[in-house]
């Protein structure tokens, strides 16, 4: 039994990892592992992460600022694809998992 609570930890930890969410929001559920906090750099807009996160697809780029504005739209209606904060800023963007799922 000990082995398979500790295979099992050990399954969440790498899950958490290679998808870029924090660990206790792996654990809460399925649903939690669609989107994450993310701080934006001072100077860095959607738009750039985007860039960063999918280099070689435009199409990607494209899903990913569309996804991200539409989380944020509640908590930042302002929100634009190019917007820039001089200082850190914290967003909710779509994991890669997620936006695999949609395509």
């Amino acid at each position: 039994m000990k082995t398979y609570a500790a295979r099992q930890q050990l399954t969440l930890i790498a899950l958490a990892l290679l998808l870029h969410v924090p660990l206790q929001t792996a654990a809460a559920s399925n649903e939690s592992l669609s989107v994450m906090d993310w701080p934006l750099q001072p100077k860095e807009s959607i738009r750039d992460l985007s860039r960063l996160i999918y280099p070689k697809s435009p199409s990607m780029q494209q899903r990913f600022v569309a996804e991200a504005i539409r989380l944020n739209r509640e908590a930042q209606p302002e929100l634009q694809p190019t917007t820039v904060f001089e200082q850190e800023h914290q967003i909710v963007i779509p994991s890669i998992w997620q936006l695999s799922k949609k395509r």
